[in-house]
């Protein structure tokens, strides 16, 4: 046989809820008065909306009509028919359920968990029901969130609390009871999110039957040198947590292919010797005339695709096993020796982290060099896609996914705030080779600390643990990071946990103690200080970590979750879905003094938003020689919202999204010019830059144009990895508009263009108070 996969993601489940108890073990299953139809992967929201119990939680305020669901607590139910044979074993599988859970078996409990991320495994009972054809019951109690645990605090923290809390902006609050938990943090209410805090079987659920060895987990690391400036072969290990009922030997047999390109299949068989219960065994081979995993903009991003067979040792290497891969279910299930398979994918590739050449002598090493290729990050931050996650899909990571690629985007910072992504989200970045920064649950702890406590500590290695583990395989995850905004000094204990759970559960990938780390910035002196756009140009970080500014998407998007009445003005209800109106109307009015309706004050907020990026963006990119890349925030957003993202919760692109594929095109052509008010008829100069990215030297004919007359036009040559100095740019303002337009043109072909509105100059007042209070944060982080 090969492995049987009983998939529990479907629809064959009911749920119900009960009061609120303790997390403790009970079970009261039979007090459940009314059971209605259910879904996993799923959420008690979800369920309840489709049932018709709530409204949309997501349109106006109704998110505050549901927060009930809390102070409940719920089951989910549902009949498997297992149907084992003699030497077969069960193992039900949970990839992920939030927060506080048990499971229960035909009435008996299996299991208490806590923890949103980790994969609960286990085993259950071979035995036939008592009552002929009489199925099993699976059965999920799950604490509703009012029942999470509350911080403790000291009296020196509240104090500490009281002293510190006119620098914080709501929902953000010292000492939250967020910190207990490693729950998605921005379910307690963010800046971009509502106070939504899930519960449900979120992630995957299926059974798994094997037989007297199960596949617990397989974990692939690779090694490769360069000989003579040639790549030769992998050094391929394949780390095994295998758990076997019995003291017995084994033939593991690894089939090994080409997943995203043609390539020869290759097998390599190995013996084992095992003891009774759960260990960790190794095998090795060489991997001759491998492909590397790339990023996109640096070559094909390579996948292998392995096929892991375990069987009796009395299977010959003659035997079906052998030369069989999953693929070939049918004969391989003819193979009785066959006692557990799997297959995984994985990708070959090396990365460090180095200094940037001419970045400021106390920063961290910030430019990621991948293959031996240096590279310069065009990325953005990635927050969790949905505010109810369960409700994700393959297809939604994919679509969003390939608009970061269109964006030309080359990497995503998984946002500390937010989640350990499903599944799909990493293998999509893997196939469209888009590299990962992970954060792990931990966030926005500026003047407070973590707790110390050993159960808290306990809690942190298992759930952390369990993302390592989940992740390690995934070519395209680069760096570690302990997450984001907290003080690393004060939360030392934190970060060494951290750090150990990287260090024990992978060691292959860099390790970063918190997001902004040294001669990292996170700039927001912009927007949150009311500082002017071209402030961009001071920073002088190595690397820039997030930056950005709000904007409404559009019209169309607004009218559908806010109700008429609620569209223009902007008000509270704006508020509710993030709006931070006096920064809107700040930066807005730059562009346009006079929005006086939703359409004008729309264009104008996205406008400036685009404007800001661009100036952050391309000073960035013409200093790469002291930077190593940047990342905007945000990329996407959880729900209908006005905030920092360039692509709406529908998908749909505001004006950064379109401005962030031309200013992250791997070839860019940059106008450094002074930010300043101008009048009609003054001449603008700056000094104009030709940016490559890529690994090849760029000739070609770079055209400028403004309002139509050709103002630049030159033959140039750039070299790979490099920067250009074209000249000195004079141009005499127009009495109106004064759009200034690049192409760069190489075989007839454009292949990059540039865009700029040289009446822009952000030079609206400071607001003193803002200014000195991110002063004073920063100093104080």
């Amino acid at each position: 046989m090969t492995r049987k996969i009983i998939p529990l993601n479907d629809s064959n489940w009911r749920f119900g809820s009960v009061a609120q108890k303790q997390f403790s073990d009970v079970n009261d299953l039979a007090d459940v008065t009314e059971w209605l139809p259910a879904r996993v992967p799923g959420d008690v929201r979800l369920d309840l909306l489709r049932a018709g119990k709530i409204d949309e939680p997501f349109f106006a305020d109704n998110n505050e009509a549901s927060q009930w669901i809390d102070t409940r607590d719920w089951w989910y139910v549902r009949d498997l028919d297992l149907d084992l044979e003699k030497d077969e074993r069960a193992f039900l599988i949970f990839d992920g359920i939030d927060y506080q859970s048990a499971v229960f078996f035909n009435g008996k409990q299996l299991a208490r968990h806590t923890g949103m991320f980790s994969r609960q495994i286990i085993e259950l009972p071979n035995r036939k029901s008592k009552i002929e054809n009489q199925k099993s019951q699976l059965a999920v109690r799950i604490w509703g969130s009012a029942a999470l645990p509350k911080l403790k605090r000291t009296l020196a923290q509240q104090l500490w609390a009281r002293l510190v809390k006119p620098l914080y902006t709501s929902p953000s609050e010292p000492f939250p009871d967020r910190y207990a938990t490693l729950k998605c943090q921005m379910q307690f209410g963010w800046d971009f999110a509502p106070r939504l805090r899930t519960c449900g079987i979120w992630d995957d659920a299926s059974v798994v039957i094997a037989r007297s060895v199960f596949v617990e987990d397989v974990w692939v690391k690779s090694k490769f040198e360069i000989q003579n400036s040639k790549f030769e072969s992998a050094r391929v290990q394949v780390i095994l947590l295998l758990d076997s009922d019995r003291v017995q030997n084994a033939r593991v047999v690894c089939n090994v292919r080409g997943k995203n390109f043609a390539d020869d299949a290759r097998s390599y068989t190995f013996d084992l010797n095992l003891a009774r219960g759960t260990q960790v065994r190794e095998v090795e081979f060489d991997l001759p005339e491998a492909r590397l995993w790339n990023p996109w903009d640096r070559g094909e991003p390579n996948l292998y695709e392995m096929d892991i067979v375990i069987a009796r040792s009395g299977a010959t290497k003659q035997s079906p096993i052998r030369d069989l891969g999953i693929a070939s279910q049918t004969a391989l299930a003819m193979t009785n020796d066959v006692l557990d398979s799997c297959t995984t994918t994985f990708g070959i590739r090396d990365f460090s982290l180095a200094r940037v050449p001419h970045a400021p002598i106390t920063a961290e090493p910030w430019q990621f060099v991948i293959n031996g290729q240096r590279e310069f990050l065009r990325g953005a931050n990635w927050v969790p896609l949905d505010a109810i996650p369960a409700r994700l899909t393959r297809d939604d990571y994919a679509a969003r996914l390939q608009q970061a690629r269109d964006a030309n985007i080359n990497f995503l910072r998984v946002w500390g705030g937010g989640l350990r992504e499903k599944r799909a989200f990493y293998d999509l970045c893997d196939e469209l080779g888009i590299l990962v920064w992970q954060e792990f649950p931990f966030s926005a702890n500026l003047l407070a600390i973590f707790p110390r406590d050993p159960t808290y500590l306990k809690l942190v290695h298992a759930e952390c643990d369990a993302i390592v583990r989940a992740l390690r395989n995934h070519p395209s995850l680069v760096v570690w990071c302990g997450g984001n905004e907290f003080n690393p000094y004060r939360n030392a204990h934190l970060v060494k946990a951290l750090d150990q759970v990287v260090a024990t559960n992978d060691g292959t990938r860099p390790f970063k103690p918190v997001s902004p780390s040294a001669g990292e910035s996170h700039n927001w002196r912009v927007w949150h200080g009311y500082f002017n756009t071209r402030e961009y140009r001071k920073d002088k970080a190595a690397f820039f970590g997030e930056f950005g500014l709000q904007a409404p998407p559009s019209p169309a998007a607004l009218a559908r979750f806010l109700p008429p009445d609620r569209l223009w003005p902007p008000g509270k209800m704006w508020e509710y879905h993030n709006a931070e109106l006096a920064k809107l109307w700040r930066y807005a009015h730059a562009i346009n003094p006079d929005a006086g309706s939703l359409e004008d004050f729309v264009e104008a907020a996205q406008m400036a938003q685009l404007r800001g990026l661009q100036v952050a963006i391309e000073h960035a990119r013409r200093n790469r020689q002291r930077i190593g890349g940047c990342s905007f925030w945000q990329f996407n957003e959880p729900w209908p919202s006005i905030n920092w993202s360039v692509v709406d919760y529908a998908g749909q692109p505001k004006s950064g999204y379109h401005k962030i594929k031309q200013v992250y095109n791997p070839i860019l052509i940059s106008l450094d010019y002074e930010l300043k008010i101008r009048s009609r008829g003054e001449r603008v100069r700056g000094a104009l830059w030709l940016i490559n990215d890529t690994l090849n030297t760029i000739r070609g004919d770079v055209v400028g144009t403004q309002n139509g007359a050709c103002v630049f036009s030159s033959r140039v040559e750039v070299g790979p990895n490099a920067v250009e100095n074209l000249g000195t740019l004079s141009i005499q303002l127009s009495e109106q508009t004064n759009e200034l337009l690049f192409a760069l043109r190489v075989d007839r072909q454009t292949i990059a263009t540039n865009e700029y509105d040289l009446n822009y100059c952000d030079a609206s007042a400071l607001k003193l108070f803002d200014a000195l209070k991110m002063t004073a944060l920063t100093w104080l982080k």
